[in-house]
């Protein structure tokens, strides 16, 4: 469990540190062979404030470790932004896994929202970002 913390303390702190424009630059980029693609629909439960986001991951080396971050804005949430992000271990052996990651979070409503996932894994590392549609299942 302590592993698993550090894991996500580290991936949180780089995500906070990188350059704003960064992310947005490009929509996927990745080193080595590890690869995350952003999967939608995803859905809400608990009013609004869990969401699971699908992606499909592949790397290599063991095992790493993937955070989606999720944020919304009006309209499609009646709040001034929807934010969250959740933390998920991954499996690293060349094969592409589909890969749930819960993200827990404040004033998500069905419709658009941005959704940036950041793998890191001992083959290398990679970034998605992308428009997904939460839906209310």
């Amino acid at each position: 469990m302590k592993r698993i913390l550090g894991v996500a303390v580290i991936v949180t702190l780089m995500l906070m540190l990188a350059p704003a424009g960064a992310a947005s630059a490009s929509n996927n980029t990745k080193t080595g062979t590890a690869q995350v693609t952003i999967k939608s629909p995803a859905d809400y439960d608990f009013i609004g404030t869990t969401i699971d986001v699908a992606l499909e991951v592949r790397c290599t080396g063991g095992s790493g470790s993937v955070v989606v971050d999720l944020d919304q804005y009006p309209p499609e949430t009646p709040y001034p932004v929807g934010t969250g992000s959740g933390p998920q271990i991954v499996t690293c052996d060349g094969r592409t896994r589909s890969v749930a990651v819960t993200v827990p979070g404040f004033g998500f409503d069905a419709g658009k929202a941005k959704a940036t996932a950041t793998l890191i894994a001992p083959g290398g590392g990679a970034t998605a970002q992308k428009w997904i549609t939460i839906v209310a299942v």
